[in-house]
């Protein structure tokens, strides 16, 4: 869930195109009641994004309905903003904060558009270990900090961070405009592999890397939604993720889906009805397509997948048509 827009910086890779001025955000009277309905339909897992999530006074709340839902929760913020009342507010609630950094300070800083971004990420990691939540730390990858994951990990380690996810840069929102050179070709994201797991032997962090080998891909089509879907499978079962943006559209995979394939708007209807009503048909068409371009083609052997299906849903329209 991107329960606002509302943000404290204005990030050169905001995928969402959030800043101090986006007073954009879903009311908790209708995101309470999409949590439970996500638990009904086979959810176990709030993630909440933005936006700054710290920032969304009404954080407490729908943590609480996730957790009475008997589902975990994670909040990804860009730590700048923590403070510990405001970390206080969401202690017992949630199961793992995720720092944004986004390589060493220098390119840290320059991305998030403000100095000093680097030594709050790291003071808020550590202010969360200290109280007692569980703290990781998610990298956007790009074509210049492959080389800065050591120097991420490290300092990371240190201020108590327990996860290190990269997740690559993908040309989306604001990052369309002043990012969009800078995606990770197939040896930056073979070089983070390899870093990857270095780091986890050196330095006892978990990793993951949001792209998958080309091998597991072929192997396992269920798992990319490539395959037909039963009708009485409850939708948490093989639709992962499931997005409520900023605006209250619900939409399969990403931030920014093309609305051909959404499922609708819950200012509109429940979720629960609109995930009765959605047609799963096309989308699925667009995954097994997908799937098999990717499967047949020279991809390199580690593959975004998700990045590759949300261009996909974008084929054949202009810029700004189902946005």
């Amino acid at each position: 869930m991107h329960p606002t827009r509302l943000c404290n910086l204005r990030c050169l890779h905001c995928y969402s195109s959030s800043g101090p001025d986006v007073a954009e955000s879903v009311p908790i009277g209708l995101l309470g009641p999409a949590v439970r309905d996500a638990a009904a339909l086979g959810y176990d897992v709030l993630s909440v994004s933005g936006g700054e999530p710290f920032l969304y006074p009404e954080l407490p709340a729908l943590l609480r309905a996730a957790r009475e839902a008997g589902m975990r929760t994670t909040v990804t913020t860009n730590a700048v903003a923590l403070n510990q009342r405001r970390i206080g507010l969401v202690r017992g609630l949630v199961d793992l904060v995720a720092v944004s950094v986004d390589g060493d300070q220098t390119t840290h800083d320059r991305i998030r558009d403000q100095p000093g971004c680097f030594e709050k990420a790291l003071a808020g990691i550590r202010r969360l270990t200290e109280a007692g939540i569980p703290v990781g730390v998610i990298t956007t990858l790009t074509q210049g900090n492959a080389t800065q994951l050591g120097d991420v990990a490290l300092a990371a380690a240190q201020s108590g961070a327990l996860l290190l996810q990269v997740h690559p840069l993908e040309p989306e929102g604001v990052a369309n405009r002043l990012m969009a050179g800078e995606r990770p070709d197939a040896v930056e994201l073979a070089y983070a592999a390899v870093e990857l797991g270095r780091i986890a032997e050196e330095h006892g962090l978990a990793v993951q890397l949001d792209a998958v080998p080309r091998t597991m891909l072929a192997r396992k089509p269920a798992a990319f939604m490539a395959v037909p879907v039963a009708s009485a499978q409850p939708l948490g079962s093989w639709l992962t993720p499931l997005v409520i943006e900023a605006n209250g559209a619900a939409v399969p995979v990403a931030y920014g889906f093309d609305r051909r394939y959404w499922l609708g708007n819950i200012y509109d209807r429940p979720l629960s009805d609109l995930a009765a009503g959605w047609d799963a048909g096309p989308f699925l068409d667009l995954c097994r397509a997908t799937w098999q371009r990717l499967v047949d083609g020279r991809t390199g052997p580690l593959i975004p997948w998700y990045g590759h299906l949300v261009r996909a849903s974008r084929a054949g329209r202009t810029a700004n048509a189902g946005r």
